[in-house]
């Protein structure tokens, strides 16, 4: 693919000879100022996902812009491409994401990146994935037909200094330990387990793990983001794992993944475990910036986790709520008929057991219609309504917080005014929309 912008500019996907160039131009994007070193950390990032080795990616996946008439580095702007799976209650979604969006600052503001983005959707469209995903710039990507509707991380901080003292005499009943192939099953099955609990998770493969492991070994300041450990018994049992980062920010020390295995008291577990974070984050080096006594543990776990309600109040725990992903569903009828076994089931567990009849919904620029018979799904088209013709309203892409769980009809309705439903559809929604909790670690 290769497409002719205009002014010079070329739109084509990647190949592993603009690795070096790609990696240049995000190091010089994603500075704090100008007057910043380049970001060495997201440029041998930038190579490791186009190495060939990354499991969501390879060279080809990236869309870059090349100016034919600029000296040196021609590439202006560039946007990653991740093919990931995702489970929606056990049903896998296919899910495209674009990642790591970057355009030099004398090339903004031309339609760049919404011509990119339109070559991701086209390909998300061919491969048979019907959710597109992003994280990133506060409204932006609403611009491109994305809502926010699923969790982004979500944290609670610790305040070390006040954790109990190591037990005298007996030493820690948990450590950590350098995670290494032969811990990828335990590793998995911990991260499976925990994931299941979730209504939206994403599924990581054993090639995950194993990238993340050998990352350990990667030269440069910043191959990998994280670095996996297991947790162990004082007897070598494997309990758990964590991630842990590479470097730690001035005085914190933050965690983006914990899980344990089936019987693990976490009660117990708890203190120790935080005590070896501390023990981990006080032997790495500070991200730029003189270094600084370590204070305080994040634990980015998600909006709730099991080993949240082990932190004892005397800990000072505090509780940030989560951020949203950005989720594009361009084909809705058809998102719907894919997780049609999941809302035939809530029917089944709620007062619409054997339901027939339409729910209809109007977007205001479309609508909705959802035919049910005897408790299933039979048929899901888009539709045109006029005004309170159909059973209820939502503005544009706000459904989408309710398909996905992130938000209940109550909560959306007192934000959106222009929500409305009658007393049918609104016991219905419920039924089938019910607020639930998602992970997707990032």
């Amino acid at each position: 693919m290769r497409r002719d912008l205009g002014d010079g500019l070329v739109l084509r996907w990647s190949t592993a000879r603009d690795t070096e160039d790609i990696a240049e131009l995000n190091s010089l994007v994603f500075r704090g100022s100008e007057d910043d070193e380049p970001n060495l950390g997201l440029a041998n990032t930038v190579r490791r996902h186009m190495r060939g080795d990354y499991p969501f990616m390879g060279p080809e996946d990236v869309v870059v812009v090349e100016d034919t008439r600029k000296e040196g580095n021609r590439i202006v702007a560039s946007a990653f491409y991740l093919q990931e799976d995702w489970e929606f209650e056990g049903i896998v979604v296919p899910v495209a994401r674009p990642d790591i969006v970057a355009t030099e600052p004398g090339y903004r503001n031309r339609g760049l990146i919404r011509t990119a983005l339109d070559v991701m959707h086209e390909r998300s469209a061919r491969e048979g994935r019907p959710v597109q995903a992003i994280t990133g710039i506060p409204f932006f990507y609403r611009q491109f037909g994305y809502e926010y509707a699923v969790d982004e991380r979500g944290r609670v901080t610790v305040a070390l200094g006040l954790l109990p003292d190591e037990p005298s005499g007996s030493g820690e009943p948990y450590r950590l330990r350098q995670a290494r192939d032969e811990d990828i099953p335990s590793i998995a099955a911990c991260h499976r387990r925990q994931q299941s609990t979730y209504l939206v998770s994403r599924r990581l493969p054993d090639s995950f793990w194993k990238y993340h492991i050998d990352a350990e070994h990667e030269k440069g300041p910043a191959w990998s983001d994280v670095r996996v450990r297991v947790i162990e018994t004082a007897d070598g049992d494997i309990c758990g794992f964590v991630f842990t980062p590479y470097r730690r920010s001035a005085d914190v020390f933050l965690t983006s993944m914990i899980g344990s295995t089936p019987g693990t008291n976490l009660y117990d577990l708890a203190p120790a475990l935080l005590r070896e974070l501390r023990r981990l984050g006080e032997e790495e080096p500070t991200k730029g910036g003189p270094d600084r006594p370590l204070q305080r543990l994040i634990l980015e776990l998600g909006r709730d986790h099991p080993l949240y309600d082990a932190l004892r109040p005397e800990w000072l725990p505090h509780r940030e709520p989560p951020a949203a992903w950005y989720v594009r569903v361009p084909d809705l009828p058809g998102f719907l008929r894919l997780i049609a076994p999941i809302l035939e089931r809530r029917l089944v567990n709620s007062t619409f057991t054997s339901y027939s009849g339409d729910l209809t919904l109007d977007f205001y620029r479309g609508g909705l219609r959802m035919c049910f018979e005897n408790g299933k799904l039979t048929n899901v088209q888009d539709c045109r309504f006029r005004t309170y013709e159909a059973m209820g309203g939502f503005p544009p892409l706000i459904f989408l917080r309710l398909v996905f769980g992130h938000s209940s009809l109550r909560e959306l309705r007192a934000p959106y005014p222009d929500i409305w439903v009658n007393s049918e559809a609104e016991a219905l929604l419920d039924a089938l929309f019910p607020k639930c909790m998602s992970r997707l670690v990032d």
